[in-house]
């Protein structure tokens, strides 16, 4: 039996732990998809990486594709939430939703060779968010404070990038120029995929709460 190294992996000495946030954004039914159509999988990862906004927005967040599921780290919570908003946008183009967390804590991320480590309060925050939510969005870790600022009820809520809707802080999916046709696609997901109607009905809920009830959706 070979001997083992007697040399002790000490990856984290002289490291700096920062505070992140941190998103984990998990594709719903994608896991499938890369069963059944691996290369159509590819093609719809790359559309999504080329896209303008997801390229503007990297300068501020960092981007891994984990499979299934994106992690996003910033040190600055708009460029997140943006970035969580493009991919919302991108997967929806491609007849998908997502489900997702955000958290924020002391985070550590080293790359030493082939190896890579990942030990973050953010990250255990986001991915807790993500297991317990029940409806297709990107919920916020009640530990994150928000400016209330970003609170404002007299700008229209597809012009911010929060909404708070049913108990739940989440990023937005829709905009200015992003709206009905996400509504449309979600209506022919339902068509298609009657088994899953009760999160495309959550889905056309919080479009019908933005768009056609008045209501400002900001919390209380």
């Amino acid at each position: 039996m070979t001997d083992l190294p007697k040399k002790k992996l000490r990856p984290f000495n002289g490291v700096k732990t920062t505070e992140k946030f941190v998103a984990f954004v998990d594709i719903l039914g994608f896991g499938r998809q890369i069963l059944n159509d691996f290369q159509n999988t590819l093609k719809i990862y790359t559309d999504i990486l080329n896209s303008t906004v997801i390229k503007y927005l990297q300068k501020d967040v960092s981007l891994q594709i984990y499979s299934d599921s994106f992690l996003l780290t910033s040190e600055k919570l708009g460029p997140l939430i943006g970035m969580c908003q493009a991919l919302q946008w991108q997967t929806l183009f491609n007849d998908c939703l997502v489900r997702g967390g955000i958290g924020f804590g002391k985070h550590i991320e080293i790359q030493k060779n082939n190896d890579f480590y990942v030990i973050s309060q953010a990250l255990v925050q986001a991915v807790e968010v993500e297991k317990n939510i029940k409806f297709p969005c990107v919920a916020l870790h009640n530990n994150i404070v928000i400016p209330q600022k970003w609170w404002n009820p007299h700008v229209h809520p597809v012009e911010r990038g929060l909404m708070f809707f049913e108990g739940i802080r989440l990023v937005s999916p829709f905009s200015i120029y992003w709206g009905e046709s996400a509504m449309v696609r979600v209506s022919n997901l339902k068509d298609d995929y009657p088994e899953h109607s009760e999160k495309y009905d959550w889905f056309l809920r919080l479009y019908d709460a933005a768009y056609n009830n008045g209501d400002p959706l900001v919390p209380s």
